[in-house]
């Protein structure tokens, strides 16, 4: 199932999100011919019943599609928009057909909000779906927030699903994503660069860093694919994947660019859009602090037990109640 959801999904964002995309979207440039292309392909109904019209996949199923819009620095809020659909159908609602939903939980510092139209915000119990409004940008990306004045187009019970958990995972299988293609790009740089006449990759402290930057980069995928575990997400897996993959950007930012040198800093060099970006979801729903303490009350919240014990029932993939 991974292969043939990432592979459709993946020749569809090479065909429709190129860096000149990504690079024009940051200058205000509107996404309609790219999210038509996603919605007419069914991918944002993925999570929603097949008696509904969805596809009917599990939280885990759609790990791949998610951490492929952070390694094609996907500039729509594809993956929010996904969850929050199932979300509102879970309820009885049906969000707008042309909707671009950003989970709106945490804070101002919204990722892919600037290309989103609606917000879904928990308050009093509920979840309201809100337009958006302008706001000041951030990390030279356009920003947008939930137009608290303005009427919400939906509004529904919000039961024990927290937006703010939901939030964490997806963007920590973002940040896997983008750290992926960190890695890959500089692999290559330092494959082909030579300096005292040898390529950069054949120096033993470039191999190290590398190597660091290699275990940096996997080790948040291991545990963003953690965050999708199960059939639902869950407080310990995304406080768990949030927490490492915010752990992981100081070192991935750092070991990318001290390897790239100076081209890694100049604006031509796509280097920038994934580290801006990464830097970004970082600081996005909290950072590691947050949800190691978040973790760290969710062990301590549960009747005595072995650590290994809880990380065995709380971070398996275990059949839980769907999204």
């Amino acid at each position: 199932m991974d292969t043939l959801l990432i592979d459709a999904f993946s020749a569809l964002l090479s065909s429709h999100c190129s860096s000149a995309t990504v690079r024009a979207t940051e200058s205000g440039a509107d996404c309609g011919e790219l999210q038509q292309a996603i919605t007419q392909a069914g991918f944002l109904d993925a999570l929603v019943p097949e008696d509904a019209g969805g596809a009917g996949l599990a939280v885990s199923e759609v790990f791949p599609l998610v951490m492929a819009c952070g390694e094609h620095l996907l500039p729509l809020p594809f993956a929010e928009t996904m969850v929050a659909r199932a979300l509102l159908h879970s309820r009885g609602a049906l969000a707008p057909e042309d909707a671009r939903i950003v989970l709106a939980a945490g804070g101002p510092l919204l990722p892919q909000s600037g290309t989103a139209t609606h917000a879904l915000l928990a308050t009093d119990g509920e979840w309201r779906l809100l337009p958006m409004r302008e706001a000041e940008s951030l990390f030279r990306l356009p920003l947008r927030l939930p137009d608290l004045s303005a009427a919400p187009v939906l509004r529904v019970a919000a039961g024990e699903t927290e937006l703010l958990v939901c939030a964490a995972a997806i963007t920590a299988a973002l940040m896997a994503g983008a750290m992926k293609r960190v890695l890959a790009m500089t692999l290559a740089y330092i494959g082909q660069r030579e300096q005292f006449g040898r390529k950069l990759g054949q120096f033993q402290a470039v191999q190290q860093q590398a190597a660091v930057l290699a275990e940096q980069a996997l080790s948040v995928e291991v545990s963003a694919r953690i965050g999708f575990g199960g059939t639902a997400f869950t407080l310990s897996r995304s406080a768990m994947a949030k927490t490492r993959a915010c752990e992981a950007a100081h070192q991935v930012c750092d070991i990318a660019h001290a390897l790239h040198g100076a081209i890694g800093a100049t604006f031509e060099y796509e280097l920038h859009l994934f580290t801006r970006r990464i830097k970004h979801w970082q600081l996005a729903f909290g950072g590691e602090a947050y949800w190691a303490r978040r973790l760290a009350g969710a062990y301590l919240g549960h009747e005595p037990r072995h650590a290994i014990d809880f990380l065995r029932f709380e971070l398996d993939e275990s059949p839980e109640q769907s999204i």
